[in-house]
């Protein structure tokens, strides 16, 4: 039974790293989003922590071929785009270049949270454009910008639940 039960928690939270989020397209020309995550976001809106890095990674198919896409992340504040600082070259790292039509395409992009960023809530647009300049997808999604957890307070939290987890454990064996 603990076995069974240890599986299921590591299932849950393996689910809770990958899940997919809710997304909007915004645009998509040539091509089409088939998912996207982001990391350690499970609900929306998004919690993205001053001082990290945040990974958003989508899947996707483009309907033309496209040796130099290019990348752009923007924050969107009360109607108003802001760029993120992120690679514009989207076959640095991002993705499998070139691009070919009618497959299906994995995209990933790190974006860091810097503490100069106000702690508000925006939507965050990420556009990959085609060697036209037209959108391969776009798509966004609500995100809020906090300030980072005291890492004390954090490890403390974390050392607490991981009692309470144990004495659940414990009690649910022995009873």
């Amino acid at each position: 039974m603990t076995g069974k039960l240890l599986v299921f928690i590591f299932i849950a939270y393996a689910a809770k790293e990958v899940s997919s989020i809710v997304f909007k397209d915004c645009g998509s020309v040539s091509g089409k989003v088939l998912s996207v995550n982001v990391s350690g976001c499970d609900s929306e809106p998004c919690i993205f922590y001053s001082q990290t890095k945040e990974t958003l990674n989508a899947t996707f198919t483009s309907n033309v071929a496209s040796t130099k896409p290019t990348t752009q992340v923007t924050g969107i504040i009360g109607g108003v785009p802001i760029s993120f600082p992120a690679e514009k070259n989207t076959c640095v790292s991002q993705t499998k270049c070139p691009i070919q039509p009618e497959q299906q395409n994995t995209f990933s992009i790190t974006v860091n949270v810097l503490k100069e960023y106000p702690h508000i809530s925006l939507l965050v647009k990420t556009e990959v454009r085609d060697d036209t300049g037209k959108d391969i997808f776009c798509f966004v999604f609500p995100a809020q910008i906090k300030p980072k957890p005291y890492f004390f307070l954090s490890l403390l939290l974390h050392f607490y639940n991981g009692l309470r987890y144990i004495e659940y454990c414990v009690e649910f064996v022995f009873e």
